[in-house]
């Protein structure tokens, strides 16, 4: 096992402070530099045919969060990946709609298959 300061290079602070674990994370089909760790490398290769968010990645990388926040934002600095935080669903204070007998039937219709 890495220990997470060899996996980040030695830094231990990220250098944006809005990745979040909920964060979504996209390739942006730049490859990596020489100067990328193999750490940088691997996040770049398991987002290389979609998306996953900095939680995801960490777990898949077997690093801790904080680690993976700290690789992510260095590879969003030099323009590898593309980071979207998550959406609200709706604004502070301010109730939403009740869920559609549509949309419930479309739930329970997904959840059955994936039950088959």
């Amino acid at each position: 096992m890495v220990p997470s300061y060899l996996a980040t290079g030695g830094c231990g602070i990220p250098t944006r402070n809005t990745l979040q674990g909920l964060t979504a994370l996209f390739a942006t089909g730049i490859p990596p530099g020489p100067h990328h760790s193999p750490g940088h490398q691997r996040l770049l290769a398991l987002l290389g045919n979609g998306s996953l968010t900095v939680a995801e990645t960490a777990a898949y990388l077997d690093v801790p969060v904080g680690a993976c926040k700290v690789l992510a934002a260095q590879l969003v600095d030099d323009g590898q990946l593309r980071a979207q935080g998550p959406q609200a669903s709706s604004t502070p204070g301010q109730r939403t709609a009740p869920a559609t007998k549509e949309l419930l039937e479309r739930v329970v219709s997904g959840l059955r298959a994936l039950k088959d």
